[in-house]
C-alpha cells in the first residue's frame, strides 16, 4: 500500500511538473510564432534561421545596391527609377525602387566591363567591339526594367482573367449565408498564381488587425487595374451601405466578362494591322524570291546562250 502511494505521488509530481512547464513554455512559443508571422509578413515563410554564406552575400549585395541606387538618384536625377507600383505589380514586394535602381546601375557597369575584358583578350579593340560594349551597357541598364514591366503586365492580365471566377465563388458563398470576409478567406486558398498570392497577402493583413476595407485598398495599390478597382469599389460600397452584395457582385461579374469580350474583339481587329510589317518585310521578299528566281534564272541562261 505504501509503495502504491509513493508511486502515485511520483506520478502526480511528474504531471504537476509537466503542467507547470507547459504553462511556462507554451505562451513563449506562441509569442515566438506570432513574431515570426510578423517578420514573414508579405513573404513566404519557412526560411532557415541559420543564415548561410549565400544568404549573407545576397544581403550584402542588396545593401550595396541600395546605396548605389540612392547615390545615382541623388547625383543623376534624370535617370528615373521604377515606381513602387511597377514593382508590386510584378510581385516584387521586398525590393525597393532605390535597390532596383542600384541593380540596374551595377549591371550597366559590370556587364560591359566583362564583355570588354573578353574582347581585349580575343584581340585588339575595334570600332565594332566598342559598339558592342556600348550596346551591352545600354542593355544592362534597360533590360531589368523591361523584364519587370513585362512581368507586371502579364501578372495584372492574369489577375483580370481570374477575377470573374473569384467573384462567382464569392457570390455562391455569400448567398449561402457567409459574410464577405469569411467568404474571402475561404476562397483565398483555392486560387493559385498572382490572384491567389494577392488574396493570401490580403488575408495576412486582416490577421494582423487591418480592416477588410483597408486591406482591399492596399490590394488596389498593388494591382491597379480597372477590374480590381471596380471589384474593391463595389465591395466597399456594399459593405458601407449594409446591402446584400450578392446581386451586385453578379452584375459586376457579367460586366467584367463583357469587357473581356470587347477587349478580345479589339485585339482581333488590331491583328491585321500588326501583320503588315512581318508580311511586307519578311514574308513577301522570301515569297518573291521563290517565285521569281526560276524565271529570272531561265531568262539569264537563255541570254547567255545567245
Amino acid at each position: 500500500m505504501t509503495f502504491l502511494l509513493c508511486l502515485l505521488g511520483v506520478v502526480m509530481v511528474g504531471v504537476s511538473g509537466r503542467l507547470f512547464a507547459h504553462a511556462i513554455v507554451v505562451p513563449r512559443l506562441q509569442l515566438k510564432v506570432h513574431l515570426r508571422e510578423i517578420q514573414d509578413y508579405g513573404f513566404e515563410s519557412g526560411q532557415e534561421d541559420d543564415i548561410g554564406s549565400r544568404a549573407r552575400l545576397k544581403e550584402s549585395t542588396a545593401r550595396l545596391a541600395e546605396r548605389v541606387g540612392k547615390f545615382m538618384m541623388r547625383k543623376v536625377p534624370s535617370l528615373v527609377p521604377l515606381k513602387p507600383g511597377e514593382l508590386t505589380a510584378a510581385g516584387l514586394y521586398d525590393i525597393s525602387p532605390e535597390a532596383l535602381h542600384g541593380y540596374r546601375a551595377m549591371a550597366a557597369v559590370l556587364l560591359p566591363s566583362l564583355i570588354l575584358l573578353l574582347l581585349l583578350a580575343s584581340g585588339p579593340l575595334t570600332l565594332l567591339k566598342l559598339a558592342l560594349v556600348v550596346v551591352t551597357a545600354a542593355a544592362g541598364w534597360q533590360l531589368p526594367s523591361f523584364v519587370i514591366r513585362k512581368r507586371g503586365t502579364a501578372r495584372l492580365d492574369e489577375i483580370d482573367r481570374q477575377l470573374p471566377e473569384l467573384i462567382d465563388l464569392l457570390i455562391a458563398t455569400v448567398e449561402a449565408g457567409m459574410g464577405f470576409a469569411a467568404s474571402l478567406g475561404l476562397v483565398a486558398n483555392r486560387f493559385r498564381g498572382a490572384l491567389g498570392a494577392e488574396l493570401r497577402l490580403t488575408m495576412q493583413q486582416q490577421s494582423l488587425g487591418i480592416s477588410t476595407r483597408e486591406a482591399l485598398e492596399d490590394m488596389v495599390e498593388r494591382c491597379d487595374t480597372q477590374s480590381v478597382r471596380a471589384f474593391v469599389r463595389t465591395v466597399t460600397r456594399g459593405e458601407s451601405l449594409g446591402v446584400s452584395i450578392g446581386p451586385i457582385l453578379r452584375e459586376l461579374s457579367g460586366d467584367m466578362r463583357r469587357r473581356r469580350r470587347m477587349a478580345a474583339r479589339e485585339k482581333m481587329q488590331k491583328a491585321p494591322v500588326k501583320m503588315i510589317f512581318p508580311l511586307m518585310f519578311l514574308i513577301m521578299p522570301a515569297l518573291m524570291i521563290v517565285l521569281l528566281y526560276p524565271a529570272a534564272y531561265s531568262v539569264m541562261h537563255n541570254f547567255a546562250g545567245i
